[in-house]
């Protein structure tokens, strides 16, 4: 049973563009529409901070600070470098529309 049917082949195909661009539309609109992901993006701004620096401006715990970084990191938003938050192109796009 090691044939390969049309089903396998579904299966393990990448997303054709449409469908990739239709997902990182709905990513960027999921990021973008959360009021604690836009705080921290604008926070984060153009130039960085740290994780002390965020949390002086923006009240939340630990958990929940990692879990919307991990969030905008895993879209492809937000960088962490020598612990330091930067947004990536996709992410300086999302602050401009939320400014």
């Amino acid at each position: 049973m090691s044939e390969k049917d049309d089903l396998d082949d579904m299966i393990i195909a990448e997303p054709s563009e449409r469908e990739r661009v239709r997902m990182e539309h709905e990513f960027m609109h999921k990021a973008a529409s959360h009021p604690v992901r836009r705080q921290l993006v604008k926070r984060i701004g153009a130039f960085g901070a740290t994780k002390d620096e965020i949390l002086v401006d923006v009240e939340m715990d630990d958990k929940v600070f990692k879990y919307h970084t991990e969030f905008l990191m895993n879209g492809d938003l937000l960088d962490l470098v020598n612990g330091k938050y930067f947004l990536t192109d996709k992410g300086l796009e999302m602050l401009s529309n939320i400014n």
